[in-house]
Parts: C-alpha cells; sequence; structure tokens
C-alpha cells in the first residue's frame, strides 16, 4: 500500500488544500495545525511503520512549507486575519468582497479553533470609502456579538 503522506505525492497537497479551505487557515499558518487535527494525517500516519514516522511527517512538513512559500500556490487562498472575541479567544475570518458602482458589499467566513461558526453579510457606500477596512470593522464587531454570526454546517 503506498503512503500518500509522502512528501510531494498528489494526495498529499490535495488533502492540505481542502483542509485549508475548510478549516479557514492561511497557506504557512496551517501546516502544524494540519498535521495536528486532520483526519488525512491521522489515517496516514496508521499505515507508517513506526520507525518511519517522524522521518516521513518532518519531510511532509518541509515539502508543504516549500509549497506555501511558493507566491502562486499561496495566492489560491484568500487572506485569513484574526481578532479577539469578548472572551479574549482568537477567530479567524475570511472576507469576500463584492464592488459595484453603488458601492459594496461582503461576505466574512468565521472560525474558531478548528470549529467554522457562520457567516456575516454586510454593505457599505460612500465617497473615499475604504471598502476592505469597512469590511472588517463591521465583520470584528459582529464576531464580538456572538449571535450575529450566522451559524451554518459544513
Amino acid at each position: 500500500m503506498s503512503n500518500k503522506l509522502k512528501a510531494g505525492s498528489m494526495e498529499l497537497e490535495a488533502a492540505f488544500i481542502e483542509w485549508l479551505r475548510t478549516q479557514g487557515y492561511n497557506p504557512a499558518d496551517g501546516i502544524d495545525p494540519f498535521f495536528r487535527a486532520s483526519d488525512f494525517v491521522r489515517s496516514q500516519m496508521l499505515m507508517i511503520h513506526e520507525s518511519e514516522k517522524e522521518q516521513l511527517a518532518e519531510e511532509a512538513r518541509l515539502h508543504l512549507e516549500r509549497r506555501c512559500g511558493d507566491a502562486t500556490f499561496a495566492g489560491q487562498f484568500p487572506l485569513v486575519y484574526h481578532c479577539l472575541d469578548d472572551d479574549g479567544q482568537d477567530m479567524r475570518y475570511t472576507v469576500t468582497l463584492t464592488l459595484s458602482d453603488e458601492g459594496a458589499e461582503w461576505l466574512g467566513r468565521v472560525w474558531s479553533s478548528d470549529a467554522y461558526l457562520g457567516e456575516v453579510q454586510g454593505s457599505g457606500s460612500g465617497p473615499h470609502t475604504h471598502y476592505l477596512d469597512l469590511a472588517r470593522m463591521h465583520i470584528e464587531s459582529q464576531i464580538k456579538r456572538a449571535s450575529a454570526v450566522r451559524r451554518q454546517e459544513r
């Protein structure tokens, strides 16, 4: 049986990409959590002989670090922003911004730890408005009001 955790394997990269998208991490920040919490890594580790686990995992980590340093690879993921909620817990979110002649609409996707919490939607307009800053301020204010995040199952 082939080891899919091997550095450079297409299965490793595909699992990492899918995990980053569902868990809301920037590529470089997501390597350690990926190895700690992903079902893919957990299932592959069960198939590796004990004497090879550490070396194969380290080679796979180094491969993913190199890939994350590639601007073309990293550029396919949205920026992930951080803020603290009222309890001091680190929250992650992404912003999808849609611009038009009338203003902007945004959608923020919010995560905490390894849980997807849901979405925050908003819109704004005005002369000389920096819409990304406006969207981020709105999303962060809503994160502080936990009931404002529309909960969704993924």
